[in-house]
């Protein structure tokens, strides 16, 4: 009997090795199984587009700016990654609590002997049997820490801040996506305008080479004439063919942002608005200290460190703790002659004090002191940072007010231009080319205000992201206040629908 229950041990111990080899995989079948999988998600992408379902969202319509932004924050999935520092932090902060709670640990055992020992009594003939070839055991085991030199209030600490660094890390995301979604909803506006300032221009050298062939037809133009405009006209056409291919890639990479799918068709119904902005350096610089992410997470970052200092320098003190354990054995713990179920328990304070360790207590505590000085020298850089973007985009602003300013004139120059060069035309004081030469100083000038207005919006909005102001929420939030500090009521709006002669009452 004894040799079948050794057998038996021997049996199960192979087949649990078994087990645990039977559960590795190999490289290859690893590869196998992705790229498998990928073939699976290609089916999934061609399905759903046979059958117009797709995984993502998808829009049509017309889109403001504020739609735009919502869908961002809703579907981007670099912030959905991001959001999940969180729940990461989350985790850290119960973590840490297992640093002042009890724990509690219950164990089994079963232990197989080749012998029992026995105790003989001399003259008596009697022999006393100590335990059994079987025994069984259970225990339960609670554990109470109660001083570890002060890293128990530390590591609490630490997961707190951990949860705040992971705060701000979610709202300078949130911060860039604002940006990025509203420079993409910019792009998108400028290459319509460009485009539709395009076909304004392929359109009027159209015309201009039907009229050179009539006159060329009556004997008043000559073939350079007719040359001259075919160039132009092919010049024009190349451009509305780039510009043209602008608006698919800037339309495509909005989408992108808005983590919308790729199959949408929108239209943009917000307008390139140019509103002056005056933000003193002073103000926009007490505005970014008190705002922006990066600063208050390197604030956060020093106080987090300085916990882990605490927590390393607390190895050089005592770990004690308290401990109660209940313990049901057979044969009887008390008593290893009874082979019968019964139970003790014992409780006690334990006390640990480290040494000598090898000096791994002061490597930590010299790598956790360079690490704080890292987080003070990154609070200094991130002042530093701030300070040059803020300094870059007001000066950004200024040469785009500048910018818009001039071009607005020239805009006007242009205009007036071609209005002589037409008359004089008419009259016969001005040749065709010169007629076509203001047509194509025209359409540069217009393609340059819209730019010019293009750039004070992009400025705008990076000093805005510099004064960390893109995204007001208490503490985080999806959402966020748009608004422009200190602006001056002065806007003018351009058309989506771009022509001259709405260019000509923006420029009155």
């Amino acid at each position: 009997m004894r040799k079948v229950k050794i057998r038996l041990l021997w049996a199960g111990f192979c087949l649990l090795l078994a087990l645990q080899f039977a559960g590795c995989v190999s490289s290859e079948k690893f590869y196998g199984e992705v790229e498998a999988s990928r073939q699976s998600a290609y089916r999934r992408w061609k399905n759903g587009r046979d059958n117009q379902k797709q995984t993502e969202a998808v829009i049509s319509g017309a889109v403001t700016m504020q739609d735009c932004l919502k869908l961002a924050l809703t579907n981007n999935k670099t912030l959905q990654r991001i959001v999940q520092e969180k729940e990461f932090a989350r985790g850290e902060r119960l973590k840490s609590y297992s640093a002042i709670l009890p724990s509690v640990a219950v164990s089994a055992d079963y232990l197989r002997k080749d012998k029992v020992a026995s105790i003989g009594i001399p003259g008596g003939g009697l022999t006393i049997t100590m335990g059994d070839v079987d025994n069984y055991s259970a225990a339960l085991v609670v554990t109470q820490p109660l001083f570890a030199g002060g890293s128990i209030p530390a590591r609490i600490n630490a997961a707190r801040l951990f949860s705040l660094l992971a705060d701000e890390t979610v709202r300078s995301a949130v911060e860039n996506l604002i940006f990025e979604a509203s420079r993409g909803y910019y792009d998108v506006l400028l290459n319509q305008h460009l485009y539709e300032i395009s076909a304004d221009a392929v359109r009027l050298a159209q015309a201009n080479l039907d009229n050179a062939n009539q006159k060329r037809r009556a004997g008043v133009a000559s073939d350079f004439d007719v040359l001259r405009v075919e160039v132009e006209l092919s010049n024009f056409q190349a451009e509305l063919i780039r510009n043209r291919n602008a608006i698919k890639v800037a339309k495509a990479s909005l989408l992108k942002v808005m983590g919308i799918s790729q199959d949408s068709d929108y239209t943009l119904s917000d307008k390139l608005v140019y509103v002056p902005l005056n933000v003193p350096m002073e103000q926009a610089v007490e505005t970014a200290y008190r705002n922006r992410p990066d600063l208050y997470g390197s604030e956060i970052d020093i106080k987090l460190q300085q916990e882990r200092l605490k927590i390393a320098r607390s190895r050089y003190w005592p770990v004690i703790s308290g401990f109660y354990q209940t313990t049901r054995s057979k044969p009887d713990p008390h008593n290893a002659t009874v082979i019968d179920w019964g139970k003790a328990w014992n409780a006690g304070i334990s006390a640990t004090l480290p040494v000598f360790d090898g000096l791994a207590r002061e490597g930590e505590i010299v790598q956790q002191k360079a690490i704080l000085k890292q987080s003070q020298i990154d609070l200094i850089d991130a002042e530093e940072t701030a300070l040059f973007e803020l300094t870059r985009a007001l000066f950004s602003i200024q040469d785009a007010n500048e910018f818009v300013e001039s071009q607005r004139l020239n805009l006007v120059r242009a205009q007036e231009g071609l209005r002589l060069a037409e008359v004089g035309y008419r009259e016969g004081t001005n040749t065709q080319l010169e007629t076509i030469d203001a047509q194509s100083a025209l359409t540069t000038a217009r393609a340059n205000y819209y730019q010019a207005i293009y750039s004070h919006v992009v400025a705008k909005l990076a000093l805005q992201k510099a004064m960390g102001v893109l995204a007001k929420y208490e503490p985080v939030s999806t959402g966020g206040d748009l608004a422009w500090p200190e602006t001056k009521d002065d806007s003018r709006a351009v058309p989506a629908s771009s022509s001259v002669k709405a260019e000509q009452e923006l420029t009155k």
